[in-house]
């Protein structure tokens, strides 16, 4: 079901933006080589509780971190685990922040201590999809004009989309329609409408767009091919003349 947001509701879903966006901060400044990923969940759970909020993934379908923290060939859904941070990883932090019963959702990547070119590259190929994405929301444009924009980039950049997840609708509930595949035709799929809110984030994927979910753990999405893989993930509200990014970097 598509919410389309009142006052209230929006109000409400930027609080819980702008609490996602101090714990942004903190993981921004704790993630450096020598750092377990353990201690980063840590860390998130006892400032969003400090906040007066919860994480949203936290036993969401019995998932059993607080954050997902996805490495190097983990795309997405990565469970926090017993890893010690090394110089040039890749390492995707996605959060959702639940503050009175409304939801925020958006991730973003870090290159650690970076000593060679490649992970930078995907990641900057992977937020300038996010970006391009985003230019084409407002009120009359298509869910598939936003597909097709970030597939069209990954494509020229040389990069795979996956194609079984993407983005969605989000802010009343963690997951809510419509459904934002990463590819897509111009001018197909849902009308976009003033009030809804959206997470938008691009997903890809170095060399083959294959990918299997970790059969111990039964979340972590990972390359078949093990090379490099990254999403960045903005929620945006959808405004009369255009679109608003909840999750900025301001």
């Amino acid at each position: 079901m598509i919410y389309l947001k009142s006052t209230h509701d929006i109000a409400l879903i930027k609080t819980a933006a702008d609490i996602w966006k101090k714990v942004r901060r903190m993981l921004i400044a704790s993630t450096k080589p020598g750092v377990n990923l353990l201690t980063l969940d840590e860390q998130t759970a006892k400032l969003v509780s400090e906040l007066n909020a919860t994480c949203s993934f936290y036993q969401y379908n019995h998932f059993p971190k607080h954050l997902c923290i996805s490495v190097n060939d983990e795309l997405i859904h990565g469970i926090p685990r017993n890893y010690v941070i090394k110089a040039n990883d890749l390492i995707t932090f996605d959060l959702g922040i639940t503050y009175q019963n409304h939801v925020c959702d958006a991730a973003f990547t870090i290159h650690v201590a970076p000593t060679t070119d490649e992970p930078s590259r995907i990641s900057s190929t992977t937020k300038l999809a996010l970006m391009e994405a985003i230019k084409v929301i407002k009120p009359g444009n298509y869910i598939g004009d936003i597909s097709f924009a970030i597939e069209s980039v990954a494509g020229k950049n040389g990069y795979e989309v996956i194609k079984d997840f993407g983005g969605h609708g989000c802010g009343n509930h963690l997951h809510e329609d419509p459904m934002i595949l990463n590819y897509g035709k111009p001018h197909t799929g849902v009308k976009i409408i003033k009030g809804m809110t959206l997470c938008i984030e691009p997903m890809l994927l170095t060399g083959s767009d294959k990918y299997y979910i970790d059969p111990i753990d039964k979340w972590t999405v990972r390359s078949q091919n093990h090379q490099l893989t990254c999403q960045w993930e903005h929620m945006i509200l959808v405004t009369e003349e255009g679109c608003e990014i909840l999750t900025g970097d301001t």
